[in-house]
């Protein structure tokens, strides 16, 4: 295994990097930048809770507005956890766990590409997390109390550690918390694991059973309400960022056949994308490009949704880190591969760059 080249460079870059993230956010919002109530989302999450802990329904009727809850039936078995947390804990908790989850992800991204993980890599994903705001993606899970992080992270267990003990069932458990994490099986197709995913099909299973057994109207899901694109958000609306919502804003498409030729034209470059990951090894670029493949190619998927776009950039700073760290030597080498490894992280990230971030660099 290599070590990460550069690293004091790199720490300064970041460091800096984080106090402009955190100038900018306050400079966006200002008074109200750093204030903490309960996300929208999350707040729906602990409502689903209450009512099935009272032996109510989850998809009878809307909770905030005309939001209803839009997760599987086993979503809604874990949320029952929630209510047992006040809101302020719940404030705190959740936001912490997503980057925790986002650091575990980027040392296992670390580990996969050959990188040793010695403090001093530790150090630099902890840097990397705490520039995670300023992807929009992770600045929208954290503004709404998404889930999307964590199940990155459930998928990311099939994927990236060196040995996987339950194989297929992250994917499994993700796919019963959200169906759209499903797609990810066929990332397992083309490695030819066909044990890990026999492993995500059964969990899944399972998860739906667990469904029907413990939240009395799961049968409403299953036959109505997962059918029901619009009860996630309308693809009128900017955030909505799927290829579908995309072409019916851009285009004037409302889907029909035009959609299923461009998803079929994202699954067939996916694929290719997938051979090509493999045959060089990469499973970390597996793993990203199939996530963001999942999002574009769901029927319908928020911004918010896209926080693969992380894992992307970070197996980019680690691939230029190496790339470059073999060409050069010395010391000045080291920090030059650093710098060339950071910069390359923020080119790839400027396309993502969280909204707070990206109009208070351009006025």
């Amino acid at each position: 295994m290599k070590k990460l080249q550069g690293v004091p460079t790199i720490c300064a870059v970041l460091a800096l990097c984080i106090a402009v993230m955190v100038y900018k956010f306050s400079q966006f919002d200002g008074p109200h930048a750093f204030i903490n109530i309960l996300p929208f989302d999350l707040s729906i999450y602990r409502m689903a809770g209450e009512d099935l802990n009272a032996g109510g329904l989850l998809y009878d009727a809307p909770y905030i507005f005309e939001f209803p809850f839009t997760y599987p039936p086993f979503a809604g078995l874990l949320f029952k956890v929630l209510p047992f947390f006040s809101k302020g804990a719940l404030t705190f908790m959740w936001p912490s766990l997503m980057f925790l989850a986002v650091l575990a992800i980027i040392i296992m991204i670390f580990r996969e590409r050959g990188m040793k993980v010695t403090p001093a890599a530790v150090l630099v994903a902890v840097l990397l997390t705490a520039l995670t705001p300023a992807n929009e993606a992770m600045h929208g899970s954290l503004y709404y109390g998404q889930v999307n992080v964590f199940l990155m992270l459930l998928v990311a267990l099939d994927f990236l550690p060196l040995k996987r003990r339950l194989p297929g069932v992250g994917i499994g458990l993700a796919a019963g918390i959200k169906l759209t994490p499903a797609y990810m099986g066929l990332a397992l197709l083309f490695e030819r694991r066909w044990w890990a995913a026999a492993g995500a099909v059964i969990t899944f299973l399972v998860t739906v059973v667990l469904g029907f057994l413990f939240v009395p109207d799961a049968m409403d899901f299953w036959t109505d309400a997962m059918f029901n694109s619009s009860r996630v958000g309308e693809h009128a609306n900017p955030g909505a960022k799927s290829l579908r919502s995309l072409m019916y804003r851009v285009l004037g498409v409302d889907g029909g056949i035009w959609w299923l030729l461009a998803v079929i034209v994202v699954f067939a470059l996916t694929c290719l994308a997938l051979r090509t990951a493999y045959q060089r090894g990469n499973r970390s670029a597996a793993f990203a490009l199939t996530g963001l493949s999942t999002c574009l190619v769901s029927p319908f998927s928020w911004y918010h949704h896209f926080v693969w776009t992380i894992p992307f950039v970070v197996m980019v700073f680690v691939s230029v880190n190496q790339a470059l760290s073999a060409r050069l030597s010395g010391k000045f080498g080291e920090q030059l591969a650093g710098l060339a490894s950071v910069a390359a992280l923020f080119v790839v990230s400027l396309p993502f760059m969280s909204v707070p971030v990206w109009f208070t660099m351009s006025t």
